[in-house]
Parts: structure tokens; sequence; C-alpha cells
């Protein structure tokens, strides 16, 4: 458990976390239990730290947790107002943060006891979840290679007269064969579908023409991301052009990408690359995000973040352009902000897979 690092920061700043199910729970206890209409906090001071549960989850719980901390339960009838407030005036703290994405009626409950609104956990657990510790950086790894295999698999398996859905599901079977908890997602974007960013694989016909596949999964509850590029048939002069000037932007984020650099300044190297190409107004998201218990989580590697990147922040660098009812290219790494700088975790060329038809 990181609970005695957590607990660190809340005392010299005089708060308390209210966690609900999620990542940053995971990441204080090693475990997070099912999220449902019943309230889950994991309540943690500068001195204890609580779980208050429904009875009805409290078994597994103990399970997962044994006697690690205190668990508070509350039935189906009697509801959580009662217990919640015990727990939370117990911490005899006054400034409570609470998990940034907790339900909205749970949140109304924990508001009306400690009588104001909370802040977000992100301030607290957000700095303590970029910088990965050497046991993330190898579950990473790890993810990555599985998620490597899973495109090797696609590429084999695609041809024309498949669909975007069976590519998928190739695919996903390759996840599940590596060794993988579960997917992530799983975008198989074909012809003019590979210009839409976050496409959904549909029952479109693969024929002759580009196609874009960004996935990921999870290994012991770490994610992995990665975005290459195919062609079926012979790729178009353009079609090689904007995946070279795609390549350049890749590498001069990689080149600027070290401990103490803002991170904006990433985004910038890779911005300018597309922009004095020609192909601006056509790179239309930031240039990456971080990743670790969640596929998105921060440093939002993006314009306007200033945020010196810690060393060991786990990144993605994933320039693109996209040409509106002709095609787009996307390519993407998740690298380890080492202090000899970006390390890059997937094993695979970001060259077009070229597939005679």
């Amino acid at each position: 458990m990181r609970l005695n690092a957590i607990q660190d920061q809340l005392a010299r700043n005089g708060l308390a976390l209210a966690l609900a199910p999620g990542d940053d729970f995971r990441y204080a206890v090693g475990w997070s239990p099912l999220a449902d209409e019943r309230l889950t906090f994991l309540l943690i001071g500068p001195h204890e730290a609580r779980l208050v549960i429904a009875s009805v989850n409290a078994e597994e719980a103990v399970a997962h947790l044994g006697d690690a901390l205190p668990i508070d339960r509350f039935t189906d009838d009697a509801g959580p107002f009662g217990v919640l407030q015990a727990a939370v005036e117990a911490q005899g703290s006054k400034t409570w943060l609470l998990s940034d994405d907790s339900r909205f009626d749970h949140s109304r409950i924990l508001a009306t006891i400690i009588h104001t609104t909370p802040g977000l956990s992100s301030e607290v657990m957000a700095p303590l979840r970029m910088r990965k510790d050497e046991e993330e950086c190898r579950l990473l790894a790890e993810c990555q290679r599985i998620n490597d295999n899973a495109m090797r698999a696609g590429y084999e398996a695609m041809r024309p007269g498949m669909t975007e859905l069976e590519l998928a599901d190739v695919i996903r079977r390759a996840f599940i064969a590596n060794g993988t908890d579960k997917e992530a997602f799983i975008i198989v974007a074909y012809g003019e579908h590979s210009a839409l960013p976050h496409h959904s694989p549909s029952d479109t016909v693969l024929r002759e023409g580009p196609v874009l596949l960004d996935i990921g999964c999870y290994y012991h509850g770490y994610a992995s991301d990665m975005t290459r590029v195919a062609y079926l048939g012979e790729p178009t002069p353009k079609f090689i052009e904007i995946h070279g000037l795609v390549e350049r932007a890749v590498r001069a984020a990689k080149a600027v990408a070290k401990p103490g650099v803002a991170a904006e300044n990433v985004d910038h190297a890779a911005r300018e690359v597309i922009t004095q190409g020609g192909y601006g107004p056509y790179f239309v998201h930031r240039v990456g995000h971080g990743i670790g218990l969640s596929v998105h989580e921060p440093p939002s590697v993006a314009d306007g973040n200033t945020l010196k990147l810690p060393e060991n922040a786990a990144f993605s660098i994933e320039p693109g352009i996209y040409l509106p009812g002709e095609f787009g290219v996307r390519l993407e790494e998740v690298v380890i902000n080492r202090a000899r700088g970006a390390e890059i975790l997937s094993q695979i060329p970001r060259d077009i897979y070229v597939k005679p038809v």
C-alpha cells in the first residue's frame, strides 16, 4: 500500500481524502471495489485510513484488504449517512478532497457532513501517481509487450473483405491469448474513418486503402496505448508524405522530453513540425496524456500546461494529421521520462505496414 506517502502529503497540507472506487483508490491500497449505486469511500487522513462500505460488499473488501485498515459497514435499510458522518468526524480534518470522478449523489452526502463543497483529490494524488516507481515501469512495459503482440496479430490478419469489427475481434482475442487483464479500447479505422480520431469500429468492409489501429489493454491494473497505420495495397504519395511528417513530429517531441521540461514544450515541438509542413489546422488534439492505472491521467502534454515533467512520468506522444473525407495518420508511443531522455516502450516500428492485395 502507498498510504504512508499519501498521508505524508496530507499532513503537510492539513487535508483528508475521500476516495471513491477507481484508480486513485486502487493506487492507495492495491485494490478497488466495484462502483455501484451504494456509497463507498476510502477515507484517508494524516494519521488514519478507514473504509466506509455497504455490508453487502464488505466481505469482498475483507478478502482483499484483510485487517490492513478498519472497515465501517452500513446496511441498505439504514443507508450510509450515519456511518459516514461518524467516520469523517473521527478523522478530525476540516478540509476534505474528493475523488474527481465521484458520483454526484455521493459527493452531496459528504458535502452535507463537512458543511462545504470538497476539493478534488487530484490535488494530492496526481503528483504522486505521475512519478512511477520501477515496479510500475516494469508493469507498463509488460503491458506494452502484450499490446505489441496484439498489433502484430492485427497486421497479419487484415485483408480486403473483412470488416473493421472483425479485425477488432482478432486484436481482442490476441489480448486474451497474451494474458491481458482486459482490453482498454480498440480503434480500427479504415479509409476516411481514419480521419476521425476516436472512430468506433463498424461493419465497414476493408478494401484497398489506409487502416489506422489505436489499441490498448491492461496488465495487473496498468494500461498500454499505441497507434500505428497500415495500408492495404500500395500507399499513395500523399499518404506517404503525411506519414513522414507525423513521424518527424514524433521524433521532435521525443527529443525534447526529459525531466524538468515543461509539458507544453513537448507538445510545441511536435506541433511546430506539422505546422511548418502546412498541416497545422489538421492536428486537432494535444500531443499526449499520462498513462498508468488509467489510460488517460496526468500529465496532460498540451499547450498551456507549464508543469515540469517529473522523472519516471509515463505519457504518450501521439501527433496526428486528419484530413476529413480522405484519411488520417496518427503515430503514438508511450514513453517513460528517464533522466537520459524519453524511453519508448513499444518494439513495433512506426513505418507504414504495407499489406499487398
